[in-house]
């Protein structure tokens, strides 16, 4: 009788055992190289799902509704002084002021939000590791003009150099400008806190032996770069974007709050104060919803959205981290 038949890998009792995805990884190609890596990366997976989901909503939402820049209130509660709270109609109550329903204000900003946090930090991100790599791996003039800049940058606190300066240009910008001016001015803020860690980092990378091993063979300085210093640079800029995440939601809230004691248009970086915002509606819960009493505290205004604003931030926070990781691995390799 013939011997049965070594078990291939695909028969493997547990199919994500790392051994039988590293077998499958050396076999299949990239698509198994990757399953291999979210199975060894957990919060890599649970971070990609959760963005995956709020990509989802903001698709959703912006089917259903567009990209509308007010939230018109559609309810006899608006200025009532007890709103409704949750129930099976209104899953997530009402918020007076507005006149909204929470849950279908959530949806609606949405895609909102992942445009502000995506144009913001997209651009100090890309920005900050560019000038950082290049700065430590260059080094001459490109390199004292980055840090000279960096370090100038970087003697005020982020919130309030961003506060000072969109106070400073708001006023020469047409209303329906100072959402784009905000998100400008909040990007270049932060692209040094990305440059910094990534300069120091290429710096690192540029002495070791493989560096010096692609400019004896002839490699072009800027293919270097490319194909070596910025991939092993990452790490730095990865473990700075979960604490952008809140800092930018930070002041998206602290605008309109201030704006619920003052003049609105001058304050807040947002078209209306029913913008479609998570930061806004969090402001406006507070205004509206938050009391020392129990009996006219409306903690539902608040705290959805300040549920969305850390879900959100918990999702960035373990991408990066599972990437941050990854990067390691493969670097180790």
């Amino acid at each position: 009788m013939l011997a049965p038949a070594e078990a291939t890998v695909e028969e493997a009792s547990d199919p994500w055992d790392p051994a039988a995805l590293a077998a499958l990884a050396r076999t299949r190609g990239l698509a198994y190289r990757t399953i291999e890596g979210l199975a060894r990366t957990p919060p890599l997976l649970m971070g990609t799902a959760l963005l995956v989901g709020f990509g989802v909503l903001a698709l959703y939402s912006f089917a259903l509704f567009g990209l509308p820049e007010q939230l018109l209130g559609r309810f006899a509660w608006q200025v009532n002084p007890y709103p409704p709270g949750p129930s099976r109609a209104h899953p997530f109550g009402i918020m007076a002021g507005l006149g909204v329903d929470v849950a279908h204000a959530l949806l609606v900003a949405t895609p909102w939000d992942i445009g502000i946090l995506g144009s913001i930090l997209g651009v100090a991100a890309l920005t900050g590791t560019l000038a950082g790599a290049s700065a430590g791996y260059f080094r001459g003039p490109l390199d004292w003009v980055v840090t000279g800049l960096v370090d100038l940058l970087l003697a005020v606190p982020p919130f309030f150099l961003v506060v000072i300066l969109y106070l400073g240009t708001v006023l020469f910008v047409p209303i329906a400008d100072h959402l784009t001016l905000f998100v400008l001015l909040f990007a270049f803020v932060l692209w040094p806190y990305y440059a910094r860690p990534v300069r120091a980092r290429a710096q690192s990378v540029t002495a070791e032996p493989y560096i010096e091993s692609a400019r004896a063979s002839g490699s072009l300085p800027s293919r270097t770069l490319w194909r070596h210093v910025l991939p092993n640079s990452l790490g730095p800029a990865l473990a700075q974007l979960p604490i952008d995440v809140y800092q930018v939601f930070f002041v998206l809230t602290v605008f309109p709050f201030l704006a619920c004691f003052g003049n609105d248009s001058l304050l807040s970086p947002l078209p209306s104060t029913s913008f479609p915002e998570w930061g806004n509606l969090l402001a406006r819960g507070v205004c509206y919803g938050w009391s020392p009493l129990a009996e006219t505290n409306f903690w539902w205004m608040y705290a959805f959205p300040a549920l969305a604003v850390v879900l959100f931030g918990i999702a960035v926070a373990l991408t990066a981290d599972g990437l941050g990781s990854l990067l390691a691995t493969s670097q180790r390799r």
